[in-house]
């Protein structure tokens, strides 16, 4: 294919840059200090890719160049690290955007690694723009995730620092492929400390964009096209004089590897076979003696079945299913750690300390491999893993090591030598830290009566919450050498981690329990539970025949841990009047489906009186005589009860999605909810998430309204909340009435209470004998019932309810209306 007239400009333009970056320092007068660039996409694969082997050997006689191939790897040296952790620890979120944090590594040092020359305060301003702009673009929500940002750029910075200019040439930096996020603040802190930085990226995912969005530091050269990111093109081996940034590893599908005639021969010796055993009850099963399981095998060559689970959620088994969980895991800690040879690990792994690290011959840290076999057979030419008698064990140590490390090896999609370097050696650590506790003195294979483990019991291992891919991989290794291996998490999400270890489930086996419960620590001791008869059993057995959503009979309070949705009917006047005295389950539209009860609620308002004023009072004396009715004798009925101040303090209350946190507001001061059941605090709060946005107000739901809704129903009269405690969902639904005679209509807060109210399913009438506009001015006139009595009365005092007589049982013939004219 030939190139373009366009396309070759191209090039000379970027074999222009290549030998800018590679002149001294006195030819650059007049131009930039330092040069940053990023190309970006690929016109001609054959000539780039030549060009960039070119520029690279060139690179490397300058004697002070980096080259990263699509990844910065990370210093391995404990001692750094510690370091760093250890000056960051008590550093606080807000002191990172105030200097404060500035101010502490200038303190510890951490400036005087200077390059060309620059003074400490020039390396301090370069690390403050880094970090503010980390700042400004991701504004981190927590200290962790920010102290994780400026523990790797330290890090880098450490590894990078090591630079120093040579002949007049400037450090340099070349990057294959398209840098992180992290990486891209990295790149901008070299470049603001002099370095010349250039970025190769084939494609077109350019995260730059997202840090450098006005192209301040880095000058981006684009291309038109893109391909995948080839290999990166050299024409000798990268040494660069940095030893702990090694090259690239190749994988064996696209370099010769070099025989190992070690670990051919760990290959072939003699181990122990070891079988994934299924078990359908792990916590029972792994007490079983290998003798007693299927499959087993003695001898000098033995057959092992051990587990390897992921026992994820928890099963219900009884009415206390939750103690009965932590009871079994409490009791099966106890058996194991009476049994012996056996590890429990509640916190995860911890890192390899700095002692443990020392012991690490420095060859490791000064080498240069050029494969995984390399890596493979230093490690096991220098005896760093246990050293046994048993030949049949000691093999199978090695082999498995050698495994687990190439499966590892095998899961990356980016991966280099250091990073399978720093794994192996981490897996070395905690393979001599673990091991002999495991072993306690025995040699595992031993005959019986002389000490032996394997012929009779396996290791045990329990793993305990969250675990890290390094971690999966250490339990990977003792199931290779024969160990039952256990791994528990309440959560169902809590082993997605063994996704990139062990997607399609052949090599360990997952039950998944129905029940999901938060991560607690483990139990530290066995709590009090209660264990139901054969008889409970069976009558549970037939209430949830007879009690089911479908039958129609109920059982007192069944549904306490349901939601509401209230179905408002439409009726006539005679018809509310029937249908007020009637339990929610007989009315129509009545039903429960999918954990909710759909409540056929009644909400009216009544207009008007009837031309026989007495007949007005005894309507009214019939609906507020009914059970739990509530009312109200004039409005506005809501007392404010919280100051300004204490509302807009409330604002903390909601999350981010503009809805209320249900944790903050059940430990917050304004919370008075705290007595009632623990299913009915839920259902207020989650009713109060409905009405914010269920569009029932005629005015704005803005910040401020969603304030006074929370405050209006968290402080409701204790009157109100009686109505809801009572109300059993299919049965008698309580009742609020609320009588409005004057121009005094509702206030906010009311038509906050009333909407409120008819969300969770209560009846609702408002009595209103001058016809005005009342609530129709705050909530939607189409979700309530409005009837017109023939007559407008103003200023009429509500009665006493004990003064108005009740309805005649009979019917009054003519006379007897005259004879009885007087109304109240």
């Amino acid at each position: 294919m030939e190139t373009s007239p366009n396309d070759q400009m191209m090039l000379l333009e970027i074999e222009k840059l290549f030998k800018d970056l590679l002149s001294p320092l006195q030819e650059r007068e007049g131009g930039p200090p330092a040069y940053f660039y990023r190309i970006v996409g690929c016109d001609n694969q054959k000539e780039l890719l030549s060009r960039v082997a070119s520029f690279a050997e060139k690179l490397q006689s300058t004697d002070n160049f980096k080259i990263w191939d699509t990844v910065i790897p990370l210093p391995s040296d404990q001692k750094i690290i510690e370091r760093i952790k250890g000056i960051l620890e008590p550093i606080s979120l807000k002191d990172y955007n105030n200097g404060a944090l500035l101010n502490v590594l200038e303190g510890k040092g951490y400036f005087s690694l200077t390059i060309d020359d620059l003074s400490p305060q020039t390396i301090r301003e370069a690390f403050a723009i880094v970090i503010n702009l980390y700042m400004v673009n991701d504004q981190p929500k927590n200290i962790s995730i920010a102290m994780n940002f400026v523990t790797k750029v330290l890090l880098w910075y450490t590894d990078f620092g090591q630079l120093c200019p040579k002949n007049r040439i400037k450090p340099k930096v070349l990057y294959w492929g398209s840098p992180k996020t992290h990486e891209v603040y990295f790149l901008i802190l070299v470049f603001l400390l002099g370095g010349d930085v250039i970025v190769i990226n084939t494609t077109f995912n350019d995260r730059f964009d997202n840090v450098d969005k006005q192209n301040h530091f880095c000058l981006p050269i684009k291309l038109s096209q893109e391909i995948p990111l080839p290999s990166f093109p050299q024409r000798r081996p990268l040494v660069e004089n940095s030893p702990k940034n090694i090259s690239a590893i190749q994988s064996p599908t696209k370099a010769a590897q070099r025989p190992s005639n070690l670990i051919s021969k760990i290959k072939t010796d003699p181990a122990i076979v070891v079988k994934l055993q299924h078990s359908d009850n792990p916590l029972q099963d792994i007490l079983l003696p290998l003798p007693k399981r299927s499959g087993y095998i003695s001898g000098q060559f033995p057959i092992l079945p051990t587990l390897f689970t992921r026992y994820i959620g928890v099963p219900v088994s009884s009415d206390d299913w939750k103690a009965e969980y932590y009871n079994d895991l409490y009791n099966l800690d106890r058996t194991l750690q009476r049994s012996g040879h056996y590890l429990k690990f509640i916190e995860g792994v911890s890192a390899p300390t700095p002692v443990e690290s020392s012991l690490i011959p420095e060859q490791f840290a000064h080498g240069s491999f050029e494969t995984r076999e390399d890596i493979l057979e230093k490690i096991l030419q220098a005896n760093l893993l246990p050293q046994l008698k048993n030949s049949i064990f000691s093999n199978t140590l090695k082999q498995s090591f050698i495994d687990s490390a190439n499966l590892f090896c095998d899961s990356q999609s980016h991966f280099t030598s250091s990073i399978f370097l720093n794994f192996c050696l981490k897996l070395v650590v905690w393979i001599n830290r673990y091991l002999p506790k495991l072993l306690e003195g025995s040699d595992p294979l031993a005959k019986d009566g002389e000490g032996g483990i394997l012929q009779e019991q396996c290791f045990k291992i329990l793993f305990y919450g969250p675990i890290k891919l390094h971690e999966v991989y250490l339990l990977d290794f003792f199931h290779r050498i024969g160990s039952d291996v256990l791994f528990i998490h309440s959560d169902l999400d809590g082993d997605s981690t063994f996704k990139n270890f062990d997607n399609n489930g052949t090599m360990t086996q997952v039950i998944r329990n129905l029940n999901s419960l938060p991560l607690v620590l483990f139990p530290q001791k066995e709590q009090l539970i209660r264990k139901s008869t054969v008889a409970y059993n069976a009558s549970r057995e037939i209430e949830e025949v007879i009690y089911s959503e479908d039958v129609g009979l109920y059982k007192p309070w069944q549904f306490e841990q349901y939601l509401t949705q209230p179905i408002t009917l439409k009726t006539t006047y005679d018809e509310l009047k029937i249908l007020w005295q009637e339990a929610a389950k007989i009315r129509p539209e009545f039903k429960v489906q999918n954990h909710k009860v759909y409540i056929p609620n009644l909400f009216a308002k009544i207009n008007g009186v009837h031309e026989d004023l007495r007949e007005y009072w005894q309507d009214l004396k019939t609906f507020a005589q009914a059970s739990n009715t509530h009312l109200i004798k004039a409005v506005p009925f809501c007392k404010v009860t919280y100051s300004r101040q204490e509302l807009y303090q409330a604002d903390y209350l909601f999350n981010p999605q503009g809805y209320l946190d249900e944790d903050k507001v059940m430990k917050s001061q304004h919370y008075k909810f705290a007595y009632l059941r623990t299913p009915l605090q839920e259902f207020l709060l989650s009713k109060i998430n409905e009405l914010l946005y269920s569009n029932v107000f005629l005015f704005q739901i803005d910040e401020r309204m969603k304030l006074k809704i929370l405050m209006t129903v968290l402080t409701m009269d204790d009157s109100l909340i009686k109505l809801i405690e009572t109300f059993d969902f299919p049965q008698e639904i309580p009742k609020l009435i609320v009588y409005d005679s004057n121009k005094e209509s509702f206030s906010e807060f009311d038509a906050i209470l009333i909407a409120f109210l008819n969300l969770v399913g209560l009846d609702i009438l408002v009595f209103t004998p001058t016809k005005y506009n009342t609530l129709e001015q705050l909530i939607r006139p189409n979700l309530f019932d409005v009837f017109q009595l023939p007559l407008l009365k103003y200023d009429l005092d509500l009665p006493e309810l004990y003064n108005i007589p009740s309805p005649s049982t009979h019917k009054q013939g003519f006379f007897s209306r005259f004879f009885n004219s007087n109304k109240l």
